[in-house]
């Protein structure tokens, strides 16, 4: 989860890294949209990114839902968010240019912040 205050990025990742679900959503429809994911996906952690917000939505998932909540350092987040949308979405446009996107990138953040988990806690999961 890479919370902010209006926004949102969301991803369901598995431990063998593979992506399930990603989306952006507005942080007012935090509880509803992430009871759903919990009903359909087997959800046993929450990471969420260290950054703006991310206190607050540790509280509130934490009054809500009984679930494990890590936070997990952000930094530089956003740039390997890029490259991530990038290699999805590559073209020579891009690679010749330095394409940089113009829409967010809160859900691909999302699985960066997933994957540095999984990297970090890899024996964990093996």
């Amino acid at each position: 989860m890479d919370p902010g205050k209006d926004k949102i990025g969301l991803a369901v990742v598995s431990d063998n890294l593979e992506v399930h679900f990603k989306d952006i959503v507005n942080s007012k429809n935090i509880i509803p949209i992430l009871s759903d994911l919990l009903d359909n996906y087997n959800i046993d952690n929450i990471i969420i990114g260290d950054g703006t917000f991310s206190t607050e939505i540790r509280d509130i998932i934490e009054q809500e839902f009984s679930i494990i909540v890590h936070m997990i350092d952000e930094a530089y987040s956003t740039v390997q968010a890029e490259r991530k949308y990038r290699q999805e979405k590559q073209n020579w446009f891009m690679r010749w240019f330095k394409w940089k996107p113009g829409c967010p990138l809160d859900d691909y953040v999302a699985v960066i912040l997933a994957e540095r988990y999984f990297e970090k806690n890899r024996q964990k999961y093996q």
